[in-house]
């Protein structure tokens, strides 16, 4: 992982540790669905490449 992608996760779950906790979950979710992007599309673009 990048060191800006980590220091953007950083500072995310910092803000979302801030928020009521009632909202925390819908917050951290998104969190995980960007690294899960994230991670999709490095394995997509690593795949592709093994090909040629």
């Amino acid at each position: 992982m990048s060191e800006d992608l980590t220091q953007q996760v950083k500072e995310e779950v910092a803000r979302v540790s801030a928020l009521p906790l009632e909202e925390q979950p819908t917050a951290f979710a998104a969190i995980r669905d960007q690294l899960e992007r994230t991670l999709n599309s490095d394995e997509d673009s690593s795949s592709s490449r093994q090909g040629e």
